[in-house]
């Protein structure tokens, strides 16, 4: 085995690590990019001709792939926390406001703190709340009152 399958072979474990390390973090970055890149280099600098090439692509592969169920069995158990999969438990029975919770809104006053196209964002009493104007722009800074609630959106109109 000569200098440049010893490299390959160490680009390759590289590879399959970072793509292993990829299976526990959230989202596709930089571990995975660079494990594919490693593990295809390792791939052509193992093999001498083709038909190995294809050889040591289909066992990468194979490791990829019982590393990849492995890590789905072991996440599947509640033994091991997940870093990917979000375990808590919303505690409640009503988790949604009702539109008629949020009728007491009706004729408060305030002032609109971005534009709105006709969406932005208002502050009423010190909180800020999502609004909707209805089918005009706001300017900022305009002050609003809010007219009604409608399918949990909160519609303003300016205050004259």
């Amino acid at each position: 085995m000569g200098a440049i399958q010893i490299l390959g072979v160490l680009v390759l474990l590289i590879g399959i690590l970072l793509i292993g390390v990829e299976f526990f973090m959230p989202g596709f970055g930089l571990p995975g990019i660079a494990g594919i890149i490693c593990a295809m280099a390792g791939i052509f600098l193992t093999g001498q001709n083709a038909s190995q090439r294809i050889v040591v692509g289909v066992i990468t592969i194979v490791i990829i792939a019982v590393m990849l169920v492995s890590s789905i069995v072991i996440f599947s158990s509640k033994k091991i926390k997940s870093p990917i999969k979000l375990d808590t438990d919303l505690q409640g029975n009503n988790l949604f406001i009702d539109e008629k919770d949020m009728e007491y809104l009706i004729g408060k006053k305030g002032f609109a703190i971005s534009d709105l196209r006709p969406a932005g964002k208002g502050e009423f009493d010190g909180v800020k709340l999502d609004v909707m104007s209805s089918n005009y722009y706001i300017k900022k800074d305009a002050a609003l009152v809010i007219t009604e609630v409608k399918n949990n959106r909160i519609i303003v109109e300016e205050e004259k």
